[in-house]
């Protein structure tokens, strides 16, 4: 084989490779991009992003999960929990608004206990008891 077609082939596996780069970037879906695109942000007491929403939290919860599946979905006290690669979403009342979507990411409180304990699926979390014995996240305790 000639020096010339292995450079021609080393140029289409780099092309190759850079188109499906570009498609995989395209493809992929950010739950924290789209929820900054879908809800109005508002400033609130807690740390993280914080996004107002309309409706029940549920279903908010569930237009989320069928935008992105999250690794691991949970309820606890009418606030929805879900769990992706690098953040976690609650979905539930928080500083008197009824639905407020509250974006952080896994490094900030939750690895550190700061959200009770939601069961398989929701590790490294630990159970984390508030003053009142409840957990942390939107509608409990920090």
């Amino acid at each position: 084989m000639s020096t010339r077609r292995h450079y021609l082939i080393a140029g289409l596996l780099a092309f190759g490779a850079v188109v499906c780069l570009l498609l995989a970037v395209a493809v992929a879906k950010n739950i924290e991009s789209h929820i900054d695109e879908t809800y109005q942000r508002v400033q609130l007491a807690t740390g993280g992003k914080n996004y107002r929403c309309a409706g029940d939290p549920a279903q908010v919860a569930d237009d989320l999960a069928a935008y992105k599946a999250p690794q691991a979905r949970q309820a606890d006290r009418g606030t929805e929990y879900l769990r992706y690669d690098d953040d976690i979403v609650t979905v539930g009342p928080l500083g008197g608004e009824p639905c407020v979507v509250h974006l952080e990411g896994l490094n900030a409180g939750y690895r550190g206990g700061a959200f009770i304990f939601l069961g398989p699926g929701f590790y490294p979390g630990a159970p984390a008891g508030g003053a009142g014995g409840s957990g942390g996240g939107p509608g409990g305790t920090k």
